[in-house]
């Protein structure tokens, strides 16, 4: 019966530190996700912009024309959305509001100009990336 306790009891302490070790990884990964979007906030518009273009090319292969189009949209919204954080001066809300109508705008100018599967992509990405935010 004594062997059996201790093994319980060993299997119960690796079991606890591996719960330790999942919180301890979940919370790095979360600092480092946060750390992320302060870094892409704090860019200028133009460096948004080219962060995002990139990453769109990368997702889905864009022509030539398609990634002028996509980087001149992203450079506007981009300058967009600095003037707004700019001027919601700290309302949460109000910045929520204006980001998804920005978001809106960006997702009616890229389905003008991109294939069907390419749209259907991006959205799929979009809904990935929200997802891992926990919107």
């Amino acid at each position: 019966m004594l062997p059996n306790f201790v093994s319980f009891v060993l299997i119960l302490k690796k079991s606890f530190y591996m719960k330790k070790l999942l919180v301890i990884g979940i919370m790095l990964a979360a600092t480092v996700s946060l750390a992320k979007a302060q870094q892409f906030q704090q860019m200028s518009a133009e460096e948004r912009a080219k962060v995002q273009t990139e990453r769109m090319e990368k997702l889905l292969t864009l022509t030539a024309e398609q990634k002028s189009k996509i980087e001149a949209i992203d450079l506007e919204l981009s300058k967009e959305m600095t003037k707004m954080m700019q001027n919601s001066q700290g309302d949460r809300e109000a910045m929520r509001s204006a980001m998804q109508e920005i978001d809106k705008k960006r997702d009616e100018k890229y389905k003008t100009f991109l294939s069907a599967d390419q749209f259907k992509k991006y959205l799929e990405d979009k809904a990935e990336r929200q997802r891992q935010r926990g919107q």
